[in-house]
This record gives C-alpha cells, structure tokens and sequence, in this order.
C-alpha cells in the first residue's frame, strides 16, 4: 500500500514539475478471463456465437458444410470479438470500438445537433420544443444562482484547495477530523454536491498587465525579452495540457409558489456553507469559500459543456451569452445595416 502511494505522489510531482496535471479516467470495473477477454465481451458476443452455431449446424444438416460455408458462419463472433478486443487510445478497456466507433456514431448521426435558444419563457412539458435550455436543464442564470428546468434554485461555491502531500500525519488527521465536523453540521441540508472540474488556464489579465508594464521600454534586450514571455505565456493558454483545477460546493433548494422566499432560503443556507467552511480550519491551512456570480456562472457553464472553446475564448463568453439582441451579426454586417436604416431615416418621410 505504502509503495503505492509513494508511486502516486512521485508520478504527482514529477508532472507538476513538467506543469502538467493528470486526469482522473473511468475506472474499469470489468472482470477479465484471460487477457483483454473479459466477461462482458463473452455476454455481448453471445448471442452471435449461437448464431453462428445454428448456421454451421444448418449446413451440416444438408451436407454443405464446407470451408466455403464454414468460415462465413464464423464471420458474426470474429466480427463482434474484433469490435470488442479492439479498445479505444485513450481510454483503453474502458471503451471497445464497437461502443465508441460504431453505436456512438450512430447514436450521433441520428441525434439532433441543432438547437435554438428562444428569447421568454419555454415549456417545459412541450416535447417538440427543441430549446437547448431544456436539454440543459438550466433555464436561467439569476441572482447568482442557475435556475434549472425542474423548478430550482442551485448555487455554487468555490472553494480553495489544500495540498495534503506536504503534511505530516497529524496534521492531515486534524484537517480529516475537521471535516468530518464540518460535515455533521450540514443538517440543514438534504443533499450537498462537492465536484472538481478541470479549467483551461486563463492568463489574460496577468499577459495585459505584462504588455503594459512593457509599453515603454526603450531597451532593445528588454523588448526582445518581453516579447518572448508573452508568447510563451500565450503557449500556456493553448495547451490542452496546462489546466487548473477548481474546487465547488453546490447546493439546491426548490422553487414555490414564492420565488423570492425560495432565493433568500438559499442565500441563506449558502451563507452557512460558506461561514462553516471558511471556519472549518485555522492559520495557514485554512479554506475560504465564495458563492460565484452570474457571470462567473456562465462561464463554468460553458466550461463544462465546451471545453476547447472555452479555452480560446476566454472572457469573451459572458458577452456572447448576455448579449440581449434578437440577431448576432459581424462588424462589417452591422455597419451595413446601419447605413441602410440611416440611409432610409434620411430619405423616408416617418
């Protein structure tokens, strides 16, 4: 056990060296016969064994059973163990290829990729409507909290980290005892969500004070130098491989017939989480909390459902996601409408 971990925390260290972080993958819960056969690949080839079964004793009953005939009757178990035994580059026993190349292809092609955001209200019971706030479940972002599509209010905290690796045992046993206090004083409420989400890095407000801090300098080495860092600090923001991770405490309470009863009840129970964690330890170990705002909000949002996109917008989702008119149109699209519209004020008699 203990060689183990001293395993875990070295490979640990040795990629936070390199500024990576290692993501936690599925883990695999089958149970293996020989090799990479394992149980639930013998399940799902079953029924195209007594296929072939049945095939072979249909040409043995005519007296046709010959290499010619034979071999085809095999052709359903080696084409089912093939897709089984062949397993996916990354995720490796966890998915085989007839999952994720064959089912979830179709699965794709045959799902709706197109969905509409409707300005208003939706209904929720209208199957036919195909707005994406619905297939979110999240129909609103408001007063610091998502509203979902089943009449909720959900509200996330953030919360800071610790690293446990550099403590000694006491001390990790102290923060453990903490916590479990920290837990037992939740009773007021049903259910508690602690989840941890990996995040692009985002350097842009650190990069802006770097260009500005640099604006005048007169020293060729200097600028030269500058100029450098930036880029390299721009790299970082485009590697799939620099992220941050971020701690959230989320919580819920229904919505009534009384919204704003229901918004200062999980206000009110958020401010308790929040006073618990940020008193749940002492001196330099201590956590701090704090509820996120709606734009913060919007970007865990999009974060969570894309990420690569997320990485390359950066702060500019919260301009997309609040922009408040009908249509979105480009510069040069919106300059042409407005010299028309100016053209016609001019022209027209109102």
């Amino acid at each position: 056990m203990s060689t183990n971990t001293n395993t875990f925390l070295d490979r640990k260290e040795r990629l936070k060296g390199e500024g990576k972080v290692e993501l936690p993958l599925n883990v695999d819960t089958k149970k293996y016969l020989i090799g990479n056969i394992a149980y639930y690949d013998l399940f799902v080839s079953a029924p195209f064994i007594v296929l072939s079964i049945i095939l072979i004793s249909i040409f043995k009953h005519y007296d046709v059973l010959t290499k010619n005939t034979f071999i085809p009757s095999l052709l359903p178990v080696l084409l089912i163990m093939a897709f089984q035994l062949i397993k996916h580059p990354i995720r490796k026993r966890n998915l085989s290829f007839l999952q994720y190349g064959v089912l979830w292809r179709i699965s794709f092609q045959r799902r709706n990729k197109v969905f509409i955001y409707k300005k208003g209200e939706i209904d929720v019971s209208d199957n036919k409507d195909q707005d994406v706030r619905k297939i979110l479940g999240i129909k609103n972002v408001f007063s610091g909290c998502y509203e979902t599509t089943d009449n909720r209010f959900v509200k996330v905290l953030e919360v800071s980290s610790l690293n446990l690796s550099l403590m000694s045992r006491s001390e990790r046993n102290t923060i453990f005892e903490s916590y479990k206090t920290f837990l037992s004083e939740l009773q007021f409420l049903d259910e508690l969500q602690i989840s941890q989400i990996a995040q692009p890095v985002n350097l842009s407000k650190y990069m802006l004070n770097v260009a500005k801090d640099t604006e005048g300098e007169k020293n060729e080495a200097k600028k030269v130098l500058a100029k450098s860092y930036l880029k390299y600090g721009e790299n970082i923001q485009k590697s799939k491989n620099m992220v941050s991770r971020k701690r959230y405490v989320i919580i819920d309470h229904p919505i009534s017939n009384d919204r704003e009863k229901a918004l200062r009840e999980i206000e009110r129970k958020a401010m308790l989480v929040e006073t618990n964690i940020n008193n749940m330890l002492r001196g330099y170990s201590k956590l701090y909390a704090k509820p996120l705002m709606n734009d913060e909000l919007l970007k865990l949002l999009y974060t969570c459902l894309d990420y690569n996109n997320s990485q390359a917008l950066g702060g500019h989702i919260v301009s997309r996601a609040t922009n408040k008119t009908s249509i979105s149109v480009g510069t040069n699209t919106a300059k042409d409408l407005i010299e028309t519209y100016q053209k016609q004020l001019n022209e027209n008699i109102l």
